[in-house]
């Protein structure tokens, strides 16, 4: 049967009520031991009470406690001492917090009963049976695999009578709570044992039982003391509750199971009836590439009942373990997408599918594959963890699993074209059968079938399970290259790659590249860090391909044609051409993050960016020595040069308060309510409607508004609309969590919910990302530009928001933080100018409250400054920071004041790091010439150098002032290739003639004597017919052809560039055969040839931009013109 429990305002539960005969659990095996010497026990009183200070915090109705009351009257209480013996109804006012495993009339003056309690901080066993106790029950609420008890605090009642006029009733009761908790998740087990009695006789009882309708039986529940949240079993205050003892909502005759750390009761177990159609999923955040096991908790499960899940569609049977009777197990399928996935359960086969819930669904770079691997050649270096695989409950040591290798392929690289193919399959098992706990294995890439396959990615999987991706339980890795690492065979790839490969319009709307490291760091409008390459990763190998580049940035949205842009920065701050440096950064084809829907290729999130741009880049820029293949790269995604970078502008709210607006106006806003932070209207001329608006609450710094001597105000939450978004969205200072997000999605939810940062630190909504790494810090991003940072720093009470906004929004723009119109003077208000009017707000007001409560007309605060604090102190303290002493003198909390100076600082930083920067376009390096310097912005130069021999004509060194260069065109001129062939080739030719002749005639000289000296010799000669008379035997002085130089002797020479790209700038120094390395040079600055690098069939040369036959005939005219100084060295 069931029975109906009702809490949390009027919203209605049903839980499983288990009955097992009328036979009672045996309290050994039921209760926590109790009773012993470490043990507590209240005095032999009645209604009595005793406060217990606590090791540990205790969250509970979403507050931590460090104390709690034991009382005798079967209630622990916590703020306040509740010395009531009657159960009065939930809910309950007047901050009565309480936990009633059984409130009724105790009385233990007369010497019978007693009332244990312990708290436990250090006890393994104990612990390890709660936890269990937890994950047995709990499976679907949280995750599993997070959960460790880390304190335990237990009160008994054991054998308690009833409160009786005159000597002892005849009646016991035996009872027990148990409260767990890891200092974030709350637990709360009640234990019963015999039960004979629900009443004393002053709450009207007869015999200990109700009797009659002025009777009052005991009550069993929570209550949180706002008059409003509490959770009560029905049955409480009546005689039905002794039947508690007898029933369980976790399977387990005599005991109930809750968490209680938030403000929604949550009963354990699970639920019969059809109109609670809710599942509970951990884990909440999953990976693209499924595998992921979901434990899903809410209807009641048995081995009888077939099972199914439907996953985004798919339809996959799930698992049922007797160990955790309320949970089923479903293995997520290969998604290839990102978002909320709805997931729904089937307890008839798959007839119908009535139960639901979702989970949201992040890419490979959010959450990180847990195979990791490092790379060296073609050797990949594989490890896994070992632990809580394939489930969490695995004992490591047993499990046998198979590495397998998978291929990622799509079938056309342009997604306007129709018919392209998406293949995510395997390729081979690399090894099978081999321990977990292995946990590493090194593969050779080139033993395996790969070739013709870009894209590899592993996977682990449990051997000799039925090999099916859409539902083994997976461990996956990031992808990977599976091309040849040589040099040789990425210029291959590279050039092939170049001759088909589709190229990204560069005039399309992605948002430029910031110019400088710092606006590319404070720029949180259209962009977001690298993850693999940013100054905050953790990563051991952070920017291992880009060793010039310390940070990097990617926009955050694709653009209309779904692409995307990369930045990357030096240690010097200054953007990285790609034309420079093979780290700079590009546009992109295909965004990281995907298009919706996620099906045609080049919108699946972070794999159709890493086929089709991120592989092409290792290839021609990372693996091949050829600079001319990162040129073929270029060429297809140009690197952004940040001409068109316009930086957005701040504004911030902050301490008490103090407001910086838009126009850089200060000001002091000491008032309280809800107002207008900003508020953007639409473009059109056609409507004045909101496109969107941030509204603030103010509220004082000790919450009490009405209380006089309220020294001042704070921002305490704030709410945001956006008009193309259905997500409203509303931050608020939390006492345990710091700040909650919650968000309210229209048209879908029904009720406002708490985005949980602890599953996942990062979730797309619509219309807008918030993310979050640590408790004190929020980033909310909206599409359309606008941001806002909220922090709340040092332990201040007071949040500080700051809020970038792109600069095409001046002039639209009103507001607390200012009417952004570039006049400061029109940004100070008056106090009612921005008030929110009740019907135009935004926020969720909580149980008990209303626009009124926060919106008091009358509040007027105190204007002086009341501390007496030394004015050392404030100084020591707040330094140079007026903001700060104002705030500390007011308040005269250190922790305000020292929030306040962070967050003023925490603007100016922002402010400074925004400034526009004038940029000129990038310049090359002459024909036949070098260029030292490549950063292209406000007083930096750019020098240059030609070959010797060849004559610079323009300025030698140029400097970029406001967006433009100056001096003139720079090139290099020498002889004309035919002035060359007569001056440098023919005359030495004719030299070298006249020598020979001379040569020559010298031999007919001696030939002459010779011939006279033999006269008499040469007759004889002449009739000899055996000699033969041939040419004379002249030595070929043999001279080596250019082209025949041998390719061990060559040397790859590049342009001299401080600062460069250790590849781009590894330089010759030595000369061969006295002709120098800087003679030669090749387009636009490009790498440098000496005398034995040449392009042939084997190797290319490195030019930097241009290969066009014009290049090409004077290459071959420097040949020839070195060719012939060579001969005449020789």
């Amino acid at each position: 049967m069931t029975w109906q429990t009702t809490g949390i305002g009027l919203r209605i539960f049903t839980i499983l009520i288990v009955f097992s005969g009328t036979s009672l659990a045996s309290d050994d095996d039921l209760f926590y031991p109790y009773g012993n010497a470490t043990d507590q026990e209240l005095p032999k009183e009645d209604d009595i009470g005793i406060e217990v200070h606590i090791a540990r915090d205790f969250p509970y109705f979403d507050s931590n406690h460090r104390s709690l009351f034991v009382n005798d009257n079967g209630i622990l209480s916590f703020n306040k001492l509740v010395e009531a013996y009657e159960a009065d109804p939930f809910p309950l006012d007047d901050n009565r917090r309480l936990i009633a495993p059984y409130w009724a009339d105790v009385d233990l003056s007369k010497g019978t009963g007693s009332v244990f309690y312990r708290e436990i901080t250090n006890d393994e066993e104990v612990f390890d049976r709660a936890t269990k106790e937890v994950l047995r029950v709990f499976g679907g609420e949280l995750g599993l695999k997070k959960f460790t008890t880390k304190w335990i605090f237990i009160a008994t009642w054991e054998n308690v009578p009833y409160f009786y006029l005159t000597g002892v009733g005849d009646r016991y009761n035996t009872f027990q709570t148990v409260l767990i908790t890891d200092g974030v998740l709350s637990f709360v087990m009640f234990n019963y044992g015999q039960l004979e009695w629900t009443t004393g006789l002053s709450s009207g009882g007869e015999d200990g039982l109700a009797k009659g309708n002025k009777s009052v039986a005991a009550q069993v529940g929570f209550n949180a003391g706002d008059g409003v949240n509490f959770y009560s079993v029905v049955g409480s205050r009546t005689n039905q509750i002794l039947n508690i003892n007898r029933t369980s909502n976790v399977d387990r005759i005599g005991r109930w199971m809750f968490r209680v750390d938030l403000t929604d009761i949550v009963a354990g177990g699970c639920y019969d009836d059809i109109d609670d159609d809710r599942l509970s999923i951990s884990p909440r955040v999953g990976s693209l590439l499924g595998g992921e096991v979901l434990y899903i908790s809410g209807p009641c499960f048995d081995e009888t009942k077939s099972i199914k899940c439907r996953i985004d569609g798919v339809v996959t049977s799930t698992s049922y373990k007797q160990h955790s009777p309320f949970t089923v197990e479903c293995v997520t399928p290969m998604l290839l997408k990102v978002g909320d996935i709805s997931v729904a359960l089937s307890i008839d086969g798959g007839n119908t599918f009535p139960y639901t819930g979702s989970i949201h669904i992040v890419s490979l770079d959010i959450i990180r594959p847990p195979i990791t691997f490092t790379s060296s050649g073609d050797t990949l270096d594989i490890s896994w963890p070992v632990g809580n695989f394939p489930y969490f409950y695995s004992t490591a040591e047993d499990i046998r699993v198979d590495l397998n290798m998978y291929t990622y392929q799509e079938g056309n690289s342009n997604r306007r074209s129709i018919g392209g193919d998406i293949r995510l399959e395997k390729l081979v098992t690399v090894v099978s059968d081999i321990a977990l706990t292995t946990a590493g294995y090194e593969l050779d890439l080139a033993s395996l079938p790969v070739e013709g396959k870009d894209v590899g990615l592993l996977q682990i999987v449990e051997h000799s399970v039925a090999p099916s991706i859409d539902v083994q339980p997976s461990m996956w890795s990031l992808p990977f290259n599976l091309n040849p690492s040589n040099s040789d065979s990425a210029t291959t790839w590279c050039n092939e790659w170049a001759r088909t490969a589709e190229g990204v319009n560069p005039t399309d709307d992605t948002p430029p590249c910031p110019c400088t490291l710092q606006q590319a760091i404070a720029d949180t409008t259209w962009y977001e860090d690298d993850p693999f390459c940013n100054k905050g990763s953790q990563l051991e190998r952070n920017c291992k391909n880009r060793p010039d580049a310390v940070h990097c940035v990617r926009a955050r949205l694709p653009s209309t044609n779904g692409n995307g842009n990369q930045c990357c920065y030096s240690v010097d701050g200054y953007i990285l051409h790609l034309e420079d440096f093979s780290s700079g950064g590009s546009h992109q084809l295909y965004h990281h993050a995907g298009a919706s829907p996620y099906d045609l290729v080049g919108d699946i999130p972070f794999l159709s960016n890493y086929l089709w741009d991120v592989i092409p880049w290792n290839q021609c820029c990372v693996r091949s020595s050829s600079h001319s293949s990162c040129q073929a790269y270029l060429n297809k995604r140009p690197s952004d040069q940040c001409l068109d970078y316009n930086t957005p502008e701040p504004a911030s709210i902050f301490g008490e308060p103090h407001i910086i607006t838009f126009d850089d106006a200060r000001l002091a806003f000491n008032e309280l309510g809800e107002f207008v932070l900003m508020q953007l209207t639409s473009a059109s001329e056609l409507t004045s409607a909101t496109e969107f608006e941030i509204q603030g609450r103010l509220q004082p710094f000790n919450k009490t508004a009405t209380e006089p001597g309220t020294v001042g105000t704070a921002l305490t939450a704030f709410a945001v609309y956006y008009a193309k978004s259905t997500t409203y969205i509303q931050v608020v200072l939390s006492e345990r969590r710091t700040m909650d997000l919650m968000v309210w999605e229209e048209g879908q939810m029904t009720e406002w919910q708490l985005i949980d940062f602890a599953a996942g630190s990062w979730w797309r909504l619509n219309g807008v990302t918030v993310s979050s790494t640590t408790p004190s810090e929020i980033l909310i991003q909206y599409d359309n530009g606008i941001s806002a940072q909220v922090r709340v720093h040092s332990n201040s009470t007071a949040m500080a928001l700051l809020v970038l906004a792109p600069e095409s929004f001046k002039m639209r723009t009103t507001g607390l933080l200012g009417s952004w119109n570039d006049n400061p003077e029109d940004d100070n208000v008056s106090s009612t100018e921005f008030v929110v009017a009740a019907s135009n707000s935004f926020f969720h007001y909580e149980a008990l409250a209303n626009y009124t409560t926060y919106n008091q007309p009358g509040f007027v605060p105190i204007s002086t400054l009341p501390s007496t604090i030394p004015e050392e102190q404030v100084n020591l303290l707040c330094g140079n920071s007026m903001a700060c002493a104002y705030d500390y003198q007011k308040t005269g909390d250190p922790n305000v004041a020292k929030g306040t100076k962070d967050a003023e600082e925490d603007y100016d930083n922002t402010d400074d790091s925004t400034e526009d920067v004038s940029v000129c376009p990038r310049l090359d390096a002459p024909v036949d010439g070098t260029k030292i310097g490549t950063v292209y912005i406000y007083g930096m130069s750019v020098s240059f150098t030609c070959r010797e021999g060849s004559t610079l004509v323009g300025s030698e060194s140029r400097t970029c002032i406001n967006g433009a260069w100056s001096g003139n065109a720079t090139s290099c001129e020498g002889p004309e290739p035919d002035k060359i062939t007569k001056t440098n080739i023919i005359l030495p030719l004719v030299i070298a003639a006249g020598a020979l002749f001379g040569i020559i005639s010298i031999i007919i000289l001696i030939m002459i004597c010779r011939i006279r000296r033999n006269r008499k010799k040469k007759e004889t000669i002449e009739m000899d017919p055996t000699h033969e008379r041939g040419p004379s035997n002249i030595p070929n002085p043999g001279y080596d052809d250019f082209d025949e130089t041998p390719p061990e002797e060559r040397k790859n020479v590049v342009q001299i560039t401080p600062g460069g790209d250790p590849e781009y700038t590894k330089l010759d120094d030595h000369k061969k055969k006295g002709i120098d390395n800087d003679y030669m040079s090749i387009r636009n600055g490009a790498r440098l040839l000496n005398g034995y690098d040449y392009p042939d069939e084997k190797k290319e040369s490195k030019k930097h931009v241009d290969t066009d036959s014009e290049a090409e005939d004077e290459i071959a005219a420097i040949k020839k013109h070195f060719k012939a100084e060579r001969e005449l060295q020789m």
